[in-house]
């Protein structure tokens, strides 16, 4: 008997979790825009937040998802989210994921919003890297097309049924499937300045809104407050473990940043502090992680580490880190059921191209790689629930456009984007920017114009969601009352 097809997209642990759990039962291709190792999930530092301990229980997880997002998420979303987080985990742990223990028990890290420690990791600093790797070795019956980009997701009766992408060398690939999953990231690649891989520009979040997809609160993105930061530019993420274990962010005359400013100082949830890092660093003061009182830094967070002495930054012996907020989460996008369905049929979203509503207007450290793996399980369980007839591939060409287009240089978008879309943002300057990107075409007859096509619609979809609401909340600040 023909197995039904599965279309993933996206190599990160969303995707690999869905591939995983649907291989033995189902054709499954996962098509990746560069090669599989290369993904948000691979480069996360952080760890995953699941109410495991003794003291610990979903209602508090539950509680905390709740506060960081400022009380703009869905209540049953949440509730899968941390009443399953727990499964989910030990159903890795007994398939041979190992997380780092001390004493023989789980060991637990704190990190910011959080109430206590419920934060697991592995290799340290390497969480992504290990988890992600751990699921790519399993997926043992699984149709890997790497270095291929997906442009257009095709319909047919109203129904995803494939998608087109085009290689390295600009030929076309047509992939047809009964179900279609995104799990293709978020979007940081809009801004210059970012913790995102380099693949991340809101590819998938711009299909599905060409496919005909809702989408919502796309103004809620997720700045983190400390990427490493010299000589202008910045070199990845610090992550907010280290302040869990202990540091401190301060300007360069050593007083405290965070402690008159929220009762949980450095740990106070991520919309406050990158706000208050930003509010300083227009000021002209430049802001530091002073390590002094974290123990045992190296061995804690080699990853770190090394970039750090990749990058020739003297920690060692001044215990500070120079830090620089940025680009990191979307928590908006595709809009899903708790099942990860969109409203066009066959069509699925998991991860952080989906808006479940978990993370409401702020996500909650460490939250996000529970989302891959919590709903990469449901969409899995979902899909094997159904009995699709088999599609007949249509004769469906891209929608290309074939005139010379007109788009802008990726870095001025970036720049424009990141004026306008960032962490404090004024009416007038999106309307103007919305103005400015009506003046280009769209195009995707090559891997270049099709990455700053989807740039183009995704920052359109964050200005247009920024300028309707109206008040601050969580990730949105609107500044009124400012003249450009």
């Amino acid at each position: 008997m023909t197995k039904e097809r599965v279309i993933i997209i996206g190599s990160g642990i969303a995707g690999c979790t869905a591939a995983l759990r649907l291989m033995q039962d189902y054709d499954v291709t996962i098509i990746t825009k560069s090669h599989k190792e290369e993904s948000n999930s691979m480069l996360a530092q952080g760890g995953v937040a699941a109410a495991i301990s003794k003291s610990d229980t979903p209602k508090k997880h539950f509680s905390d998802t709740f506060q960081a997002g400022c009380f703009h998420n869905k209540v049953r979303a949440v509730n899968q989210l941390v009443t399953c987080g727990p499964i989910v985990i030990q159903k890795l742990i007994n398939e041979g994921m190992t997380f780092d223990e001390k004493d023989g028990e789980l060991s637990l890290g704190l990190e910011g919003a959080h109430q206590l420690p419920r934060i697991l990791h592995s290799g340290g600093d390497q969480t992504g890297k290990f988890l992600t790797t751990f699921l790519q070795e399993k997926l043992t019956k699984v149709n890997w097309q790497e270095q291929k980009m997906a442009i257009e997701i095709i319909k047919h009766d109203g129904r995803a049924i494939g998608v087109h992408c085009l290689d390295k060398e600009n030929e076309l690939h047509t992939y047809y499937g009964e179900h279609i999953i995104l799990a293709s990231g978020g979007l940081g690649q809009l801004f210059p300045v970012t913790t995102n891989a380099a693949t991340i520009s809101g590819d998938g979040l711009a299909l599905a809104y060409r496919a005909g997809a809702t989408l919502s609160d796309m103004e809620f993105i997720q700045f983190h407050p400390t990427l490493l930061f010299l000589n202008g530019r910045c070199h990845g993420l610090i992550s907010e473990a280290v302040r869990g274990e202990g540091a401190t962010l301060i300007r360069a005359d050593g007083s405290a940043i965070m402690e008159t400013v929220h009762p949980l100082a450095d740990l106070a949830p991520r919309d406050v502090v990158a706000a208050t890092l930003f509010e300083e660093i227009e000021r002209g003061n430049q802001v530091f992680l002073d390590i002094t009182k974290v123990a045992h830094f190296e061995k804690r967070f080699p990853a770190i580490t090394t970039s750090l002495d990749e990058h020739q930054v003297p920690f060692r012996e001044t215990k500070r880190i120079p830090v620089h907020p940025g680009a990191h989460f979307l928590m908006g996008g595709v809009r899903t059921d708790l099942n990860g369905k969109t409203n066009i049929p066959h069509l699925y979203a998991i991860g952080e191209v989906a808006n479940t509503g978990v993370h409401g207007a702020n996500r909650l450290a460490s939250n996000s790689l529970l989302e891959t793996l919590v709903f990469g399980e449901k969409v899995a369980e979902y899909i094997h629930t159904q009995k699709t007839n088999r599609i007949i591939a249509p004769e469906n060409p891209p929608t290309y456009q074939t005139t010379m287009p007109h788009l802008p240089e990726k870095h001025i978008l970036q720049e424009k984007i990141w004026e306008t879309l960032g962490i404090t943002r004024k009416p007038e300057k999106i309307t103007e920017f919305l103005h400015w990107l009506e003046t280009f075409d769209y195009a995707n007859h090559t891997r270049e114009t099709a990455e700053i096509s989807h740039m183009i619609i995704t920052s359109k979809l964050i200005a247009e969601s920024a300028l309707k609401r109206t008040e601050s909340l969580g990730a949105h600040r609107i500044l009124k009352g400012v003249t450009k």
